[in-house]
């Protein structure tokens, strides 16, 4: 608001009158408010409202069966139901982008500095209780180790609390890590943590003994864990260097600094918060992309290949890992979208490597994780990218006809041809 307030002052004439100012103000709220992606505004899709549980998504270009050209599609912004909407409530969109899926004081950062308001939908109040426990939902994408459970010698968790490796584990000898959720707010005072496995509450600055104090602290780390890691994504870039070697040193440096803020979130904050997914998404970013260039180089020096085949598959693990600890996240945020709203990207790039990779098992991989956003993309996608999604999975169908192909050339059935 402030910076078009400028704006208008610093380029309207003298003798411009104030009613012709509030005017330009105006409008230019209403664009920087309503506008999608290319500055399109829309009659009727630009007054839909937002909420961080939305109920609708917005496609652009259509899915192409209209039978519209590419360049015409590209102008075409289409309304789609992500669940199930009753008569009479209301249709909602996110205004968000990936940032749905953050916490609270940041979603509410994003949305004040980019679209001007405050939101007040479900999500964002605390008025909305759980059903096992009685108390607010709070903010369950900025859930931490629950610091009365997992009490800290210092600002970072214990190893086996911070990784949480046997969070899936069906064992009921292994080690769980209880979880506790903040209240919304945006000041670290106003983020008090409820846990629902010891019914405790962590408040940021309690009264009392020095345990509690030191409890306390665990909130402001992190609060602060949050703002360093939002304002390394806001502006995360590698510069504008021409030469390759540049960037590509630019482009490892980049990955270094993220490999650090992600250990500094995960010793501070956990496996289950919203930091270490994007820090964990935003270095899957780069993995996916160095793939494709590493197996191109395959065939070129054979006594290299199988170091650097093992090198690759490791890495594909990790992102596999990763990937799948995403789709639990933002499952476990309860959201109305399907997790593929957000990682459908991730998914595809994953599957395309995997059947790269040409071996049986590897396509076979690649299709199960195609799978997972086949329905999602056949909804929400345009053609062309449902035509990849197609692509992969019947890359995996040929490779099993193939194979099949191959065994029934065996000796058993040439066997039975004989007979």
């Amino acid at each position: 608001y402030s910076n078009f307030t400028i704006l208008i002052n610093n380029n309207a004439d003298a003798d411009h009158s104030n009613s012709i100012k509030h005017e330009l103000l105006r409008l230019l709220l209403v664009y920087s408010c309503n506008a999608f992606e290319g500055g399109r505004i829309y009659h009727k899709l630009s007054r839909v409202n937002h909420s961080c549980n939305p109920n609708s998504v917005v496609s652009a270009g259509g899915d192409g069966s209209s039978g519209n050209d590419s360049s015409k599609s590209q102008d075409i912004s289409v309304l789609r139901a992500a669940c199930r909407i009753e008569v009479g409530e209301e249709i909602t969109i996110s205004y968000l982008g990936k940032y749905l899926y953050a916490g609270f004081p940041i979603r509410q950062k994003n949305l004040t500095v980019n679209k001007h308001f405050n939101c007040q939908c479900d999500r964002c109040i605390n008025a909305t209780e759980a059903e096992d426990d009685k108390k607010p939902r709070g903010d369950l994408a900025s859930r931490i180790p629950c610091p009365i459970c997992h009490p800290r010698t210092g600002r970072f968790l214990d190893e086996d609390v911070m990784f949480d490796d046997d969070a899936d584990s069906d064992d009921p000898h292994a080690f769980k890590v209880c979880y506790a959720v903040p209240q919304n707010g945006m000041t670290a005072e106003e983020r008090n943590l409820y846990c629902p496995s010891c019914k405790g509450t962590t408040f940021a600055n309690p009264d009392g003994s020095i345990r509690k104090k030191k409890q306390g602290m665990s909130i402001k780390y992190m609060h602060v864990a949050e703002e360093k890691v939002y304002e390394r994504l806001a502006g995360n870039g590698t510069g504008g260097s021409d030469d390759k070697a540049s960037q590509d040193e630019d482009l490892h440096t980049e990955r270094d600094i993220d490999q650090q803020f992600l250990q500094m979130a995960t010793s501070t904050c956990g496996s289950q918060h919203w930091t270490v997914h994007f820090l964990n998404l935003s270095l899957m970013e780069e993995s996916l992309a160095s793939f494709h260039s590493t197996l191109m180089t395959i065939g070129e020096n054979l006594e290299e290949d199988a170091e650097t085949m093992e090198d690759l598959f490791t890495d594909i693990a990790e992102v596999a890992d990763g990937l799948q600890r995403a789709y639990t996240f933002a499952s476990s945020l309860q959201l109305k979208l399907d997790p593929a709203h957000w990682l459908f990207d991730y998914t595809v790039g994953l599957a395309r490597t995997l059947v790269g990779l040409g071996d049986e098992k590897s396509q076979k991989y690649g299709a199960d994780w195609i799978t997972r956003v086949e329905n999602y993309a056949q909804k929400f996608e345009a053609q062309d990218m449902q035509k990849v999604v197609k692509a992969i999975k019947d890359a995996w169908n040929r490779g099993q006809k193939h194979s099949d192909e191959k065994e029934g050339d065996g000796p058993d059935r040439k066997r039975r041809k004989n007979h």
